[in-house]
Parts: structure tokens; sequence; C-alpha cells
């Protein structure tokens, strides 16, 4: 016994960082949308970065607490409350049994992550709990959290005397209108001039159909020089996909493997965890960064997190 789900929330699941290096055999890396975010929450609370955590999407749940523990909630803000006294996000809270977090929607961002003190048990695939919900793997039989759930958790030994800080001054905030940092992509001489500019000056809006496996965008359309039939290629997080319609879509982490659509930019993986936290009619846009740029913003910010 541990957490006893009394409502579920629009889509609230379990996650860790998932399932890397399995996409050769088709597997997605799912884990968390928004993995810094679920990084920070188990940074926190001095847990391993790969503990399983709560992710909740755009609604979040209330929990019943069956036993005593720690928790912290990063992300985007959904007003938490434990018996209905409102606490502050990035910040642990001790709760004790009966005690009941509730949450609300949240304006600005779109995924919310709760850590706890125990480690929540789930079903596990491939070393991950993390939950793929097209192919109801991991978490809670693979499926999101329902009424009536009742998540056991175990205890974990933490090391109070390694307290771990971070500056949270040096964490982007949240908005409504994101700028995500992207290279050329594979075929991107595919465009035609005017949206090899277009597509670098212009922002697009996030569409309602949009989820865990890619945002779909709303904007002018991209025009296409070649419109032959691709054979499938790879594809990871943050590529960005061209349909012959011409409205691009970004990839997201519960996306295929393979596709057959142009690849015509790919965000950078520094900014993979924004795309986790994208959230219908939100604007966007694309700024140009090289290689090399990239590479030395990601080890930059892997620093954050100092073991």
């Amino acid at each position: 016994m541990g957490i006893e789900v009394i409502s579920s929330g629009l889509q609230t699941t379990i996650q860790d960082l998932g399932r890397k290096g399995w996409s050769h055999m088709g597997v997605p890396e799912s884990g968390s949308a928004d993995k810094f975010s679920s990084k920070l929450a188990n940074f926190l609370l001095n847990k391993e970065l790969n503990s399983p955590v709560i992710e909740c999407t755009l609604t979040g749940p209330v929990l019943k607490f069956l036993k005593s523990f720690s928790l912290i909630i990063t992300g985007a803000d959904m007003k938490p409350k434990i018996n209905d006294k409102s606490f502050k996000m990035n910040t642990t809270i001790r709760v004790k049994i009966n005690d009941v977090l509730s949450m609300s929607n949240c304006s600005v961002g779109c995924r919310t992550y709760i850590a706890f003190s125990e480690n929540l048990i789930s079903e596990r695939f491939l070393n991950s709990a993390s939950t793929y919900l097209p192919a109801k793997l991991g978490g809670i039989n693979g499926l999101p959290l329902q009424v009536g759930d009742v998540i056991s958790t175990e205890p974990v030994n933490l090391d109070a005397a390694k307290t771990k800080k971070i500056d949270l001054n040096t964490i982007s905030s949240f908005t409504n209108d994101w700028e995500l940092r992207a290279m050329e992509g594979p075929e991107f001489k595919f465009l035609s001039t005017r949206s090899k500019k277009h597509i670098l000056l212009s922002s697009y809006t996030v569409s309602n159909d949009s989820n865990r496996m890619g945002n779909r965008l709303d904007g002018e359309r991209i025009e296409l020089t070649n419109k032959d039939q691709m054979i499938s290629c790879p594809m990871n997080i943050g590529t960005v996909q061209c349909p012959l319609g011409g409205l691009p879509i970004i990839l997201g982490c519960d996306s295929q493997t393979l596709g057959g659509y142009p690849r015509i930019l790919q965000i950078a993986e520094i900014d993979f965890p924004l795309i986790g936290q994208l959230r219908p009619q939100d604007r966007v846009s694309f700024k140009k960064i090289s290689i090399e740029k990239a590479r030395t913003e990601l080890k930059n910010h892997t620093k954050l997190f100092p073991f």
C-alpha cells in the first residue's frame, strides 16, 4: 500500500527516463516527456535520477496517501494542495497517512512531475517502468492511472548527509511562446527557397491534435520541391517531419522510430524537455544552432545535476 488514486486527472502515468538503446528494434524511448523536470524532482529528493515518478498532463490527479513519506512536485504549476492548503513547487513536503494531494490545471506548460521519497512499484519492460500507452507497457497495466488504483511503494535508502543543491534560478521559466533550437535535417534541402527562410523566421501554433507521440503545428504551409515517396528512415525525439500537406510535426518521446516524411529539422537535445511542455495553442518558433554549439549547451546543462 502507498498511494490511492481518488481522481485520475486528464492523463496521469508512471514514467522514468525511458528505454534507451532499443530504437533499432522499433521500441520508442518513451519515459518522461520532460525529462529535466523528472530528473529535478528526484535530484531534490536525493534519489536516483531514473526513479519512477508520476507524470500529470494539463490537469492533475487527487491522491490519498496510505503511509507517510516526502514528496516534491516539479514542471508545470498545477496549483498543488495538501488537505486544501497550497504549497510551493520544487519544495519538499512531508505528508502523513490519509493526507490528500489535490492538483488543478496549468495555464503555462503541459506536464507536472511528482516524486516520492519511497520508490513506486510498477510493471517494468526492458528495464524501464515507463508507461507506453500505444502498446500498454509498463506503469500500472500499461494504462493511465484509474480511479481506485492503489500504487504500492517501498522504502529506499536516502543519504541525508549528501543533500544536493541546485540553483533554481538557472531553470528556464515556462511560457506559451517557445523558441526551440534546431539544426537542418537530412531532407531540409527538399524545402523551397522561400520555405527554408520562412521556417526559421515565422512561428507556428501547437494543434489540439497533439500528444506524447508528437505535436502537430498549424501555420503557413511548408513548400516541398521533392514530393517523391521516401523510403522509411530513422526518427528521433525532436525530429521535425513535414508531411505532403506542409504542416510540420515535432516528434515526442513516444514517437515511432521509423518514418517516411521528410526530416526537415532536428531539435537540439537540450531542448527536448521543452517539447514535453508544449500545450495546444502555444506558439513555437525555431532558431538555428550548430551541432557544436548544441553539444556545448548540453554539456553545460548536465552540470546542473552534480554527482
